[in-house]
């Protein structure tokens, strides 16, 4: 014998299944933004790394650019001075 559902048997299936559809939801919802913090940590690590690792770069740069303007006056000097000498000798162009 067949067992009969009442309006009340389907309403009560309908919202258990509402129920666990939410429950599935909420779950995938705390997945999704544990693994979007665990992914927003990563790029803040690797940016900052990214960033050290240009400034160490821009550091010996610095480093190795710090004295042109010593150089390019010695130039300068050196340019005067050769100037003169070719004058003196007489192949100044």
């Amino acid at each position: 014998m067949k067992k009969k559902i009442t309006i009340e048997d389907l309403a009560g299936m309908v919202n258990k299944g509402f129920t666990e559809m939410e429950e599935k939801v909420e779950q995938l919802g705390t997945e999704l933004r544990t693994e979007i913090d665990q992914l927003r940590t990563e790029l803040r690590t690797e940016t900052h790394e990214g960033f050290i690792g240009v400034n160490r770069r821009i550091d010996l740069l610095h480093e190795d650019i710090s004295d042109i303007s010593d150089i390019r006056e010695e130039l300068k000097d050196h340019d005067e001075r050769l100037s003169r000498v070719e004058r003196k000798v007489g192949s100044a162009k």
